[in-house]
């Protein structure tokens, strides 16, 4: 069974569904990386029509599904749909409800012919996979895997794999206090296992600063570390919650 793609512009959103589809066997990756490589080929595609067509064919060709997260716009979608050439796999726009009939004609203007309502028990979920993909699931031939070979794996693995040791560190003590907050000098002390100095201090910000903007880059939106001004830093809630930064 080849698996579902999520493209999305924020990985927390996304969390119970790709939770409740691995629930259901799937397997699922949910990438920013490659949304923002999608988007990237449709902006060049003007000095290489015909190479950037193919380029795209390749990076989707692995997937029975592809999922459109309620993060991305209605534009962007629009703009991806009418220059992505899929053959064997179903196009699925993220929903909460059932649309209405000026919804489907919107979604059908956007060139999106069925959607996934997530708002749902996993038995709903399991027998509306089943029958929007039940067309595409007896071909499964001259499938590749190109984002093992590339390196298209999940984000959160992306992540991990970008973090110094002194970031990983620093994720590991925030994560380990269960959502309450860490003193900069606690943390100093746990990242360089020695008395905070004026120096120390600093590299800590700083640590703070380039986690953040890796978290942003691999699709970690808002304020995944949160500052609280003369006590510390903080795991968000719903990062915390999430469990993602298990076993860094």
């Amino acid at each position: 069974m080849r698996p579902i793609l999520i493209l999305t512009k924020n990985l927390l959103i996304e969390q119970q569904l790709q939770s409740q589809l691995q629930h259901l066997n799937y397997e699922v990756l949910c990438s920013v990386e490659l949304l923002n490589q999608l988007k990237m080929s449709v902006q060049t595609m003007k000095d290489n029509e015909d190479g950037q067509r193919n380029f795209k064919r390749k990076l989707l060709i692995n997937y029975q599904a592809i999922i459109l997260s309620e993060t991305i716009s209605d534009n962007e979608i629009q703009e991806l749909v009418s220059n992505i050439q899929l053959t064997k796999q179903v196009l699925l726009r993220k929903l909460v409800e059932e649309p209405g009939k000026k919804e489907k004609e919107r979604l059908k203007d956007l060139g999106i012919f069925d959607w996934i309502l997530v708002d749902n028990s996993i038995n709903s979920l399991r027998e509306q996979l089943s029958e929007k993909l039940s067309p595409y699931q007896g071909d499964e031939s001259n499938i590749i895997y190109l984002y093992q070979d590339e390196g298209l794996t999940n984000d959160v693995t992306q992540l991990k794999r970008s973090l110094s040791r002194r970031e990983k560190a620093t994720l590991e003590c925030l994560f380990n206090s269960h959502g309450k907050v860490v003193s900069r000098e606690d943390l100093c002390t746990h990242i360089w296992n020695e008395a905070p100095s004026n120096s120390r201090l600093s590299q800590t910000s700083m640590l703070i600063k380039k986690i953040k903007e890796k978290m942003g880059k691999y699709g970690f939106n808002g304020e995944t570390i949160q500052t609280i001004w003369g006590e510390g830093y903080v795991l968000s809630k719903e990062l915390s919650d999430s469990g993602l930064l298990m076993n860094l």
